[in-house]
Formats: C-alpha cells, structure tokens, sequence
C-alpha cells in the first residue's frame, strides 16, 4: 500500500509543478503596464538683501588702557613746618586750579627775604657814594687845574725878577715847589678817578649778586603756599599738618582731569588697511615725520577715533588721535596709537557713562576716510565666498577677495554690484545652479542701512 503512494505522488507533481508556472505567468500578463510621471525639479527657498552701495569709514579695533595725561608727584622745594592742609586734599577729590592746598611756615623765608633787601640797600648805597664821589673828585680836579695855572703864572713872573736879580733864587725855588705839589695833586686826583670805574663795576656786581638773592628768597617765599597747577583729582597725600618736611620730600600725587590718554594697540595688518588711504598724502607725512604728528596732522590724513569701556556696550566718547608709537610692542607685536579724550568727567552718564579713569580697560576704534563699499552680513560669507541668484533664479558661488570684517558686517569694494541679490539664510547643499525661491529679508536690509548711517 505504501509503495502504491510514492507511484501516485510521483505521477502528478510535474502537473503541479506546470500548473503553478502556468498561473505565475499568467498573472505577470495581466498585471497593467507602469505609468511613467515625469518628476518636478526640486526649489529650495533662500532669504535674500538686495546688494546697496553706501558711504562708510573702514575701522580697526584696539583697546588700551586709561592713563591721566599729567601724573604729577609733587616734591617740597624747600624745607619747614607744615601748618596748613586744605580740608579736602584727600584720595578721590577733585580740586580746581590755583586753589592753595598746603601751607609751609613762612617767617625764616620772610627774615632771610629782609636780609637780602638790606643787603641790596647797602650796595645801592655804595654806588651812590661813587657817584657822589666822581662828582667830588672832579670838581677838586678844577679846582686844582685852576690853582696850578694861577702858581704857573706866578712862577713865570718870580723867574722874570729873578733874572733881573730883582728877587732871590729861593723864592723861585720855593714857586717852584708848589708847582710840582699841586702837579702831584692833580695826579692823585687824576688816578682816584681811573679807579672809580672798577669801584662802581664791583659795586654794581655785588648789587646784580644781592638782587639775584633777593629774587632766590621771594621764591622761597612763595613756595611756603603750595597751589594746584592744573584741575586736578588726588590719588595720594603724603603729609599731614604740623609735619616737619626736608626739601624734596613727596607732598601728594595727583593726575589732570582735563584729558586722559589711552596706548591703543592694534594688530599691524588692520592698521596697515587703513594706512593705504594715506596715498596721495605723501608730502604731507614727510613734513610730519620731520617736523613731528600733531592732532591736525591725524585729521588732515583722515583719521578719527571713539573710545568707549571695554567691558561693556556702553556710549562712546570721541577722541583725538596723537601720536603713532616709536615701535612695535615687544609681547604682542602690536601698534601703538596714541589717542586723548578731552574733559572725560563732563560727559557723565549714571549708570551707563562713568568717568574715564586711571586704569579703566576700553575699546577703542580708529576710523580711516569714508569711501563706498558694499556692505552684506557677516554670516553671508562663506569662507571668502557670496552666494548670489542669477536672473534665472539659480544659485550662484561667487568668489570675492579683500573682504574686510567691521563688526557684524563684511566691506567689499568689488566683486558685487548694486541690485543683485545675495542669499543671506544657510543653504545645504549650497549647488551652484540649483534653483531657489527668494525672499526678501526687508528688516535685514534696514539694519544695514542703520549700521551704514551709524558709521
């Protein structure tokens, strides 16, 4: 019976097996043919600013810190008791110039003073007596003229008898020896006047000595009133009153409060950005390298400045540029630019402007001459590449060079031009050619006309 089985089963599997082939194929001929639809492109959408032109002034960043412009340690010049201090010379107070801050005791400046004042009297004096002594002198030197032509005379007169035999020779002789004693007067009175001009030259030298002395002691003086050079803020008093202080000793410390300064340093390629706007300036740089940079000289070449604290977003104050470093810091290998800020305790805003003082950490930013650029966000740029829709809405990669960051935004002086749309949102894949839908970001394209404005 078994054996039976295995004959039928083998009998009818090849009709089986034909009979699934024939139904496989036929469901493959009656399957309906595949429709072919042809595919949409793909548009990917993009933010897009119109390109503008505007008139805007390059700029560097550098910071530097504050240093008053005067810093002045002021030192006894002389020596005594002090026995006056102003109230509010103290660290922090601000005083006005001219104000009489210390007092030293005046009475041995004010003997010695009287001293060199008699010593002057004294000497006038003496030169009056040589005067008063020419004087004399030349009135006896007449005198004695008169007297010797009158004794000549006579002597004529005595030699005439004498040779008559009318008198006797010791009569002449005697006429004769008053001749040569009053000739001998003359004499006398004749060298006294020689050495009157050395007299009175002594005379005045010794009065020139007294009257410098005189001078020496009224400034000694003057120096026991001890006044403030300059608007001043104090940062160190030294002495206290009825303090005894030796010529030279440190009285108080004290810096202007009409100008501060800052060393900005910046990196010497920025610098250098602005610097090729000083072409055609030729002449003038070589008058200011020989004859020395002065504030005009900086504005003349274009240059400006604006400070403002570092730490935070605060107002700026503006600043003079003033002189250019001697050479590169060693460290850093920076420039030192020079820059004042005038009267910085008169702009105060509370809260949001404090005072530029001693130490203060700022940012500083020198502005060169305004020229046209193309102004686009910074994030537009794609390592030295803009990307830009075409006039047939297809994305285009777009090389640019000497693009010079300024903040958020990048300057480009080529590679654009005006009208042509930039794509400002992120692209991924960026393809060139593919084909995009724009947008217009309108309130993107104010914020740069603001910052355009601001600058």
């Amino acid at each position: 019976m078994s054996l039976f089985k295995n004959l039928t089963l083998r009998r009818y599997f090849p009709i089986a097996l034909l009979a699934c082939l024939i139904v496989a194929v036929a469901l493959v001929k009656l399957q309906p043919k595949m429709q072919h639809e042809p595919s949409a492109g793909l548009i990917t959408p993009v933010n897009v600013i119109e390109v503008k032109a505007y008139e805007v002034r390059p700029a560097i960043r550098g910071f530097g810190t504050v240093e008053p412009d005067i810093l002045l340690d002021a030192k006894a010049e002389i020596s005594g008791k002090i026995i006056y201090v102003h109230p509010q010379l103290r660290n922090g107070s601000i005083l006005m110039k001219d104000i009489v801050i210390m007092r030293i005791e005046p009475d041995d400046y004010q003997l010695a003073l009287q001293q060199a004042q008699a010593t002057v009297a004294s000497h006038q004096a003496k030169i009056r007596e040589i005067h008063l002594q020419e004087s004399n002198l030349r009135a006896d030197l007449a005198i004695v003229k008169k007297k010797i032509k009158l004794v000549k005379l006579e002597l004529s007169r005595i030699q005439s008898l004498a040779r008559k035999q009318s008198v006797s020779k010791s009569s002449r002789d005697s006429q004769q020896v008053k001749v040569l004693q009053l000739q001998q007067e003359l004499q006398h009175l004749n060298n006294q006047l020689i050495t009157l001009p050395e007299q009175l030259a002594n005379a005045k030298a010794n009065l020139e000595n007294s009257l410098a002395l005189v001078n020496t002691q009224q400034r000694n003086l003057d120096r026991t009133v001890i006044t403030l050079p300059f608007n001043a803020r104090i940062s160190k008093l030294s002495v206290d009153e009825n303090q005894y202080i030796n010529k030279g000793a440190l009285l108080y410390s004290a810096q202007t409060t009409d100008k501060i300064l800052i060393n900005a340093q910046f990196a010497l390629q920025h610098f250098r950005m602005l610097a090729k706007d000083f072409q055609g300036q030729e002449a003038l740089l070589r008058e200011a390298f020989t004859s020395g940079f002065t504030v005009d000289t900086f504005k003349q070449l274009g240059l400006s400045a604006k400070v403002r604290l570092a730490s935070n977003d605060s107002p700026f104050w503006q600043a003079n540029v003033e002189r250019i470093s001697s050479q590169l810091d060693p460290d850093t290998r920076t420039l030192g630019v020079i820059v004042s800020v005038d009267n910085p305790y008169t702009q105060i805003i509370p809260g949001t402007k404090p005072p530029l003082m001693r130490g203060m950490f700022t940012e500083i930013i020198l502005q060169g001459k305004a020229k046209t650029f193309y102004v686009l966000p910074r994030d537009a740029l794609h390592e030295n590449q803009i990307f830009i829709v075409n006039k047939h809405n297809q994305l285009e990669r777009r090389p640019v060079e000497n693009a010079q960051i300024q903040g958020k935004m990048v300057l480009l002086s080529t590679g654009l031009q005006q009208g042509e749309m930039l794509i400002v949102s992120d692209v991924f894949p960026a393809i060139p050619g593919m084909q995009v839908q724009t947008t217009l970001e309108t309130a993107l394209q104010q914020s740069i006309a603001d910052w355009a404005k601001e600058q």
